[in-house]
């Protein structure tokens, strides 16, 4: 009961917190304030979108780069942003890529870089050639590029361009949706015009070009002011780390050239992110008017807020479907967790229903597999993993597993050598509702013979720890888009080295196969068969202990107008906020 008691105790110390805010709520002070001041609770890892690979930074980068088309925040489909429109696809029947397709684009007229020169076919060859540089730790973003065999400029306009592939990759047009940099800053000296896409797929290329290349840009631009440049309408002012990140709208933006395209919107004049872990800090922070917008509230905070009147005058409380989910991750390289019985034994050990009733006020839904619900291909056969921690000690001593010297700890030999299981399980400090899933298994755990140690880290520390697989237990999750999904980034074996997403080390030939084969397979019914067959799998190797997938929680100030909820991440969209008529009602 220890867990519960914890859990009890954070939850009534947040209801008096609630209950001492009685005071008088005054007015607000903030006005026609065209600032915005957005919380986080971590630093990103980096600001370029190119070799960055969290949520936050993604989400400040938004603001300061552009990509040839956008998830329009309604319909959730694809628009033109730098490019005119969405491209113009052909299959191609002959030649040399026979079987394979095109993609013709076309950049806006007015789109230019920060020193006036247009942005043109050159800016997109270099951004794709920097992405598919295999020195380059772009692990997270190159899936999305690697269908490219050849982008050929139109001779006629600098500005139009056509992408050559010789397969059919079905989300060939998302690679719409990825960032592009200027050649300029990033590439002064024009290094990569001296090697061509195909070279760059050859992992084993040596070329000095390329390491001289990446020596710079996986190290110069991701902080310093001047060397963070993009065509969107902010540029980058500073980063403290742990305190904030400033950006500040260009006075002369070539976005405000044109009046019919509400995706170029960016009306505050100053957006700041404030970095902050301590969430009770957060919310007198709100109340005090020096925070404006903050997403993903802890669940019992947010449930009393919505019982604030103070705070219900100055905020609207926002609760769209969020497309992303939460998941335990397991270090399968562990020579403890190697069994998928001891994984499935361990997925026994999670309380889902005491999960989403009780820690998540009902504030969310069953997972079991790396698609999120809300989609057509989400394998529906697969069930709950049953709470059990009787079946849970079944295949823990199937996988051999027992109290050999009566400590109540289980052991076993491993290599030789009698080893006790215990493990430690990770989850970044300020983020309550991971801690609490890992005290909610380190005591069920504990009844089963396993001991858990439970560590907090600082968000960008334990990224790092993450990603060089130095975990045995994780609590993180996954933010997923309205596009379908290339499985590619995160469950293919490719992706378990530098900086893929690939944590637990799952997959083999395979299940790479099959990845491969729903990236280039364009008959839907065919690919959700695919899809429906890598679930099964990974939920048979349970190299995540899937739970749930959340609703946002959002509280934005009211002195904003256009400033609705989406399922498209973060949930909102700051640039089109402005400052006047009241922004709409509570969703």
């Amino acid at each position: 009961m220890y867990d519960r008691f914890l859990l009890f105790l954070s939850i009534a110390a947040t209801m008096l917190y609630f209950s001492s805010c009685t005071e008088d709520c005054g007015t607000s002070t903030k006005g026609n304030d065209p600032t915005v001041v957005v919380h986080d609770l971590g630093n990103p890892d980096k600001i370029n979108p190119v070799i960055s690979s969290s949520a936050n930074s993604r989400y400040v980068e938004a603001n300061i780069f552009q990509s040839l088309l956008l998830t329009d925040f309604k319909t959730l489909q694809p628009v033109g942003l730098l490019a005119v429109d969405r491209p113009q696809i052909q299959e191609i029947n002959d030649g040399k890529y026979k079987g394979g397709m095109s993609l013709t684009y076309e950049i806006r007229p007015e789109a230019t870089w920060d020193n006036g020169a247009p942005i043109t076919a050159a800016d997109v060859i270099f951004t794709v050639k920097a992405v598919l540089n295999p020195k380059v730790t772009s692990e997270s973003s190159r899936p999305s590029y690697d269908f490219i065999d050849e982008i050929v400029p139109d001779p006629s306009n600098p500005k139009k361009f056509t992408i050559y592939s010789d397969e059919r990759y079905f989300l060939a047009e998302a690679m719409g949706l990825n960032y592009v940099l200027p050649e300029y800053i990033y590439d002064p000296n024009k290094l990569l015009t001296k090697v061509n896409i195909a070279s760059l797929k050859d992992s084993t290329n040596n070329n000095p070009i390329l390491k001289t290349f990446a020596d710079v840009f996986n190290t110069k631009h991701d902080r310093e002011k001047g060397t963070i440049v993009g065509s969107g309408p902010y540029e980058f002012v500073e980063w403290i780390t742990d305190q904030r990140i400033e950006l500040r709208r260009k006075k002369n933006w070539w976005g405000d050239k044109i009046k019919d395209a509400p995706q170029l919107t960016a009306n505050p004049t100053v957006i700041t992110y404030k970095i902050m872990t301590d969430w009770n800090a957060v919310i007198s922070a709100m109340k005090g008017e020096a925070i404006d917008v903050a997403y993903g509230i802890n669940i019992p905070d947010f449930d009393q807020l919505k019982h604030n009147d103070c705070f219900n005058k100055l905020f609207n409380l926002h609760t769209p479907i969020a497309m992303q989910y939460d998941y335990i991750g397991i270090n399968t390289r562990n020579s403890k967790l190697s069994d998928k019985r001891t994984r499935r034994a361990l997925a026994h050990l999670v309380n889902k229903p005491e999960i989403i009733n009780s820690l998540l006020y009902g504030f969310g839904e069953s997972v079991n597999g790396p698609i999120h619900p809300t989609k057509s291909y989400y394998n529906t056969n697969l069930k709950d993993i049953e709470f059990s921690i009787d079946k849970a000690k079944e295949l823990l001593t199937e996988a051999g597993w027992k109290d050999s010297n009566g400590d109540g700890i289980l052991d076993k030999d491993i290599d030789g050598v009698n080893t006790p299981f215990k493990i430690t399980m990770k989850y970044n400090n300020g983020n309550e509702r991971r801690k609490n899933y890992a005290l909610l298994l380190q005591a069920n755990a504990k009844k089963a013979g396993i001991e858990i140690e439970v560590l907090a880290r600082e968000w960008s520390v334990y990224l790092k720890e993450v990603k060089r697989h130095d975990f045995d237990l994780c609590a993180l999750g996954w933010v997923q888009d309205p596009t379908p999904d290339d499985l590619k980034q995160i469950w293919h074996t490719s992706s378990m080295v530098g900086d893929g997403s690939n944590y637990c080390g799952f997959g083999n030939a395979e299940t790479d196969k099959i990845i491969e084969e729903i990236r280039t397979t364009l008959d839907n019914n065919k690919r959700k068969e695919l899809y429906y067959k890598i679930q099964e799998i990974i939920y048979d190797e349970q190299p995540y202990i899937f739970l749930v997938s959340l609703k946002e929680r959002i509280a934005i100030h009211k002195r904003f107008s256009n400033a609705n909820s989406s399922v498209a991440r973060p949930g909102f969209n700051v640039q089109g906020f402005s400052v006047g008529q009241a922004a709409n009602a509570a969703q």
